[in-house]
């Protein structure tokens, strides 16, 4: 059995969520496949996959050894790319985890552009929801989040920042009434986001500085396109990001109040592992969202 092999092997497994999907990906039978990871289970004495007619599935063991498989694999691609000089050279699959607002509304429109002026490269793009991603664990390259995580083995570089309304339907306001004070909001059905960890409180500028004015609602949800919908629906008063709000400030459907007191904006952050070596196609990548983005987002 060659170790680096399976470690790759039982790598792709775990990134893909199928033997099938493993084979294909690295060119290989789904039986030589499975007879890897089994070499490397026999090697190591212990199951890393559970395995079912229906779905796979890592057991303790495999969970402990994922992780730190997929770091060695990264330090010997980075050894190997410093060697061979590669590092100074944009090339490969870039993996970029990133919120689907963010993805839906600005970078997946930049795709193309950086794909044209890189033509070694290739990117793999998951949107999701999830504020929290485990770069590493699930073998990303670069995050791309609303806010910053406090995890030191990331590398966090801001792209900028995106102003934030807070705004309701005008038939909500007609009804409800419109704050001429954010402590107000208090006695409001306010809707509730913790995608950027806004539940209890609404951070606000005033003429004395920053506060933060506590909020009250029925509803929460991680998703600011949840909260987004459900905002124009006239559920409530939403805390949101001018990237999704702009057009309906302006057609009308949502009326901003309390902008005298500037809310609080949401910072827009690439997250990267820390390496001795940036691969030149994460830097590039990361470079060319702050050039490109410099124009959307106030710095």
């Amino acid at each position: 059995m060659n170790l680096l092999t399976a470690m790759r092997v039982f790598d792709r497994v775990c990134l893909l969520g199928s033997l099938s999907a493993a084979a294909r990906d690295l060119n290989m039978s789904t039986t030589a496949v499975s007879r890897t990871i089994k070499e490397l289970e026999d090697d190591l004495g212990v199951r890393l996959i559970n395995r079912t007619t229906r779905r796979l599935s890592l057991t303790e063991a495999g969970r402990d050894y994922a992780p730190r498989a997929r770091i060695l694999l990264d330090d010997i691609s980075e050894l190997q790319d410093s060697t061979r000089g590669l590092h100074k050279e944009t090339r490969g699959l870039i993996r970029v985890s990133c919120s689907n607002v963010l993805g839906h509304t600005r970078i997946t429109k930049l795709v193309p552009k950086f794909l044209e002026e890189n033509p070694l490269t290739t990117i793999e793009f998951d949107l999701t929801a999830r504020y929290v991603v485990g770069i590493v664990e699930e073998g990303y390259d670069v995050a791309i989040r609303f806010g910053g995580q406090a995890d030191s083995a990331l590398i966090a570089r801001r792209l900028g920042e995106v102003r934030n309304y807070v705004c309701a339907t005008p038939d909500y306001w007609d009804t409800n009434g419109r704050p001429v004070h954010p402590d107000e909001l208090a006695s409001h059905s306010c809707v509730l986001s913790n995608f950027a960890k806004r539940l209890g409180t609404w951070p606000f500028i005033g003429p004395d500085g920053p506060f933060d004015a506590a909020v009250g609602g029925r509803i929460s949800t991680n998703s600011v396109e949840a909260a987004y919908q459900m905002t124009t629906a006239g559920f409530g008063i939403g805390n949101l990001p001018s990237l999704l709000v702009d057009a309906a400030i302006s057609d009308g459907r949502l009326e901003v109040q309390l902008d005298e007191f500037r809310p609080g904006s949401s910072p827009i952050y690439a997250l990267y592992p820390h390496r001795t070596y940036i691969a030149a196609k994460v830097r590039a990548f990361v470079d060319f969202l702050i050039r490109e983005l410099s124009a959307d987002f106030t710095a």
